[in-house]
Order: C-alpha cells, then structure tokens, then sequence
C-alpha cells in the first residue's frame, strides 16, 4: 500500500526548488542524447504510454540534477544556452536544490516501484557509485593536468555515460512491469562510447556549439575529452596543448589555436572514425543479439552522426 509524502509548504518547496527549476526553461532539450536513446530502447520494451510519462519525469529530474552537479564542478557558464543554475541562485542554494530533487525524486520512484522497490534500489546503487567513481577519476586528471589513457577514459566512461544508459533502460523495463533483455556488455559499450565522444567531437569541432554553451568549453574545464587524448597521446613530444591547458582559462585565440593544432593531428578524423565505428557496432550487436530490427534507434544515432559538423543534435521530442 503506497502513501503520499507528507506536504512542505509549498511557497518554501518553490523557493529551495528554484535551481532545478531553472534548468528546464530554455525550451528545448539541446542535445539530450539519453532521453533519445532511453525512449528510442522503448520500441523493444514497450513501456505503456500512462507508465512512460512518470518514468519520463522521475528520469528526467535525475538527469538535470546531475548536470547541474556537473555545471558546479565544471565552472560550467552555460548550459542550453541560457546561464547555468548556479551562475544564477549561487552554489549554496544550487547545492541544496539538487540534494532536495533527489530525495524527491527518489520517494516518487520507490512509491510508485513498490513493488520492485529492492531492484530498483539496487540499480541506483549501482548507478550512484559508477557515476562518482567516474567522475572522480575524470575530475582527478583535470586537477592535476594530467593526460589520462585511453583505458582510463573507457574507465570514466564507464562510470557516466555507460552507467547513466543502463540504468535508464533497466529502469524504463521496471516501469513496464516486464522481463529485462538480455542486452550484451559489447552493446551497452558501443552506445555509452557513441553518446560520450560524439559530446566530445561537437564541443571543439562544431562552429554551432558557442550558441548553447561557451566556445569549447570543455577546454575552459580542463577536460581531457577523446580527441584531446589522441592529439596528446599520438604526439608525446610535443607539449604546447598540455601547456596551453595548464594557463586555462583560455583566450578565443588560444582555443582556436588548440583546435588547428589538434586538427592537424588528426584527432578529429580519428575520432569521427570511432563514432562510424561504434554506431555500426550497436546495429552490429543488434544482429547478434537476433533482436528485432529498432528504426527509431537507427534514426536516432544516423541522425548525430549526420549533424556532427551541420548542426547541433536537439530533442525538440516532448
């Protein structure tokens, strides 16, 4: 028997909620490829529409609270073109708003989980410790300026994007009441690594990404993304772009010249390469699996893929 939670007052709810609030007034969703992705895997598991709404809702405040978290310890300006929550309510407030939405969240999914409340804390277990875990290695390498592996940024990305995919399927199968699939570890693979370079790739490479962010930003944050790592890695002799790195933040020109020299490395056709490679490797495994063929998966992946150098991917989906 579920009962409701008890009720805050709601003018002090509103006031210590603003943040979160705040992240969801640009309109449209600029380049949520796991909402695309979750809703994509819903073809195979056939979620009722009644069920997809409050999944989508409870997902989706989980997801903004994480970025939020990520604006923080990025020093991030923007975030879907309009200033980030803490540019705009403070990091105390911000801090507390994302620690209420959690909880929040979390009594609005075990209440309406009752029933597979165990499972369902058990993924997020999982879920919370492979997403700190990777975003404290990833954050341990931009605090002392230190170029990871390429085993290490699978590492990192094993612990968000890999981490954030899975949970979502296998809490959208949760809501459908129904059998998990027998997704292979070489699928969930390719997916998280398509979803996480592709982020990376638009970032330095794509001339549209200044209009929802600041101009290669991650270069402001010190993030050592999947083409930064080939340029240094493929070439350990020469020092200028860890240097560059360590005099952050960087002017426009220095960032322009950061990206000429990373082109003429040949990190950005590498990593092109990679994201054509993983997106076949997801039909692939697909095959493999002798799943049924997914056309919105498909059209999902083709279509960022196709907008890598055109335009920003944007969910304009509700």
């Amino acid at each position: 028997m579920t009962t409701s939670r008890p009720q805050t007052q709601i003018q002090d709810e509103e006031i210590i909620l603003r943040p979160t609030v705040h992240i969801t007034q640009a309109g449209r969703e600029y380049k949520n490829i796991m909402r695309r992705i979750w809703r994509a895997c819903n073809y195979w598991i056939k979620c009722p529409k009644d069920r997809q709404k409050i999944y989508g809702n409870i997902g989706e405040a989980f997801y903004n609270v994480a970025l939020i978290v990520d604006d923080m310890e990025d020093h991030t300006i923007l975030r879907r073109g309009i200033p980030a929550a803490h540019m705009v309510y403070g990091i105390p407030l911000t801090v507390q708003a994302t620690i209420y939405k959690t909880i929040l969240s979390l009594e609005e999914l075990f209440l309406y989980l009752e029933d597979s409340k165990e499972e369902a804390t058990d993924s997020l277990i999982k879920l919370g410790t492979r997403l700190f875990a990777g975003q404290g290695i990833e954050i341990h390498f931009t605090d002392i300026v230190k170029c990871p592996t390429f085993d290490d940024y699978r590492a990192i990305i094993y612990g968000k994007s890999f981490a954030v995919i899975h949970w979502g399927v296998r809490l959208l199968e949760l809501f459908a009441k129904k059998e998990k699939i027998q997704f292979s570890a070489k699928f969930w693979d390719n997916l998280s690594y398509f979803a996480a370079v592709y982020d990376d790739y638009v970032n330095l490479h794509n001339p549209k990404w200044a209009s929802v962010r600041v101009y290669c930003d991650d270069l402001d944050e010190g993030k050592f993304s999947f083409p930064m790592i080939h340029a240094i890695q493929s070439h350990p002799n020469d020092h200028r772009l860890l240097t560059m790195l360590k005099n952050r933040p960087l002017d426009m020109e220095s960032k322009k010249l950061f990206v000429d020299i990373m082109e003429s490395f040949g990190s950005f056709e590498y990593t092109r390469k990679l994201l054509e490679d993983m997106k076949n490797g997801v039909f692939d495994e697909v095959d493999n699996l002798k799943l049924e063929k997914n056309p919105h998966l498909q059209r999902v992946l083709e279509d960022i893929f196709t907008k890598l150098e055109t335009d920003l991917f944007i969910d304009k989906c509700n």
